[in-house]
């Protein structure tokens, strides 16, 4: 049993809908590279790591990692500069409630820091603190990302509520010892223990939360 003391929420697919902007720029990136982007492997792609893809793309664009990370994040900087970012249904009210409540909120994603301040300028939204995976050693599915956030905000994870969407970040938020809300949008979930899966944020209340950690 738990009292809640924070909500985090991953980004790309949880907090906005980016996914479809993701899976564009991974066709126009390896278009540039006279290769193609599948489905499949856009499903493969789905929460990253970023490195893991970029590997992938590479090897079968035979081009440099480097390079195909550098055309990558360009054309999803490019696209998400200049397309709308719509607010996944739930969540703008979700982490309204959570802040007025005075719960410690954070944003926790394998985005690069630039990609955060493009969606966070786009919708408005504010957290106490934002955590980008260029800027940690380790992405999710490894723990270190929530790890990391729980430790700024002085939260402990068992008293954390993550939102998240795909399994790459589920593995993450459950091995750094948080309560998942798990939206799976496109990734099929599983149930798990310390786990609840909805159709979407609107589902979610923070009195919900409050007796998931009671429990």
């Amino acid at each position: 049993m738990s009292e809640l003391q924070a909500v985090l929420f991953d980004m790309d697919g949880t907090l906005v809908e980016t996914e479809s902007l993701w899976q564009e720029a991974e066709v126009l990136t390896m278009a540039a590279y006279g290769s193609t982007w599948s489905d499949e492997e856009q499903h493969f792609a789905l929460g990253g790591p970023f490195g893991r893809v970029v590997e992938y793309m590479a090897q079968k664009a035979h081009a440099d990692p480097t390079d195909v990370a550098v055309t990558l994040v360009d054309a999803i900087d490019q696209l998400m500069s200049s397309r709308p970012l719509p607010i996944q249904p739930g969540i703008a009210e979700l982490l309204a409630e959570a802040r007025a409540a005075g719960l410690a909120t954070g944003l926790v994603t394998n985005s690069f820091r630039r990609l955060i301040s493009i969606v966070l300028k786009s919708t408005g939204l504010q957290f106490d603190v934002t955590v980008a995976g260029d800027e940690l050693p380790e992405n999710k599915p490894h723990p270190m990302p929530y790890e990391f956030a729980c430790r700024s905000l002085g939260v402990d994870p068992v008293a954390t509520v993550v939102l998240e969407d795909s399994m790459t970040g589920i593995a993450s938020a459950t091995a750094a010892g948080c309560f998942v809300v798990a939206i799976p949008h496109m990734a099929v979930i599983d149930a798990a223990p310390r786990q609840l899966i909805v159709p979407s944020a609107k589902d979610v209340s923070l009195g919900l939360l409050r007796e998931l950690l009671a429990q």
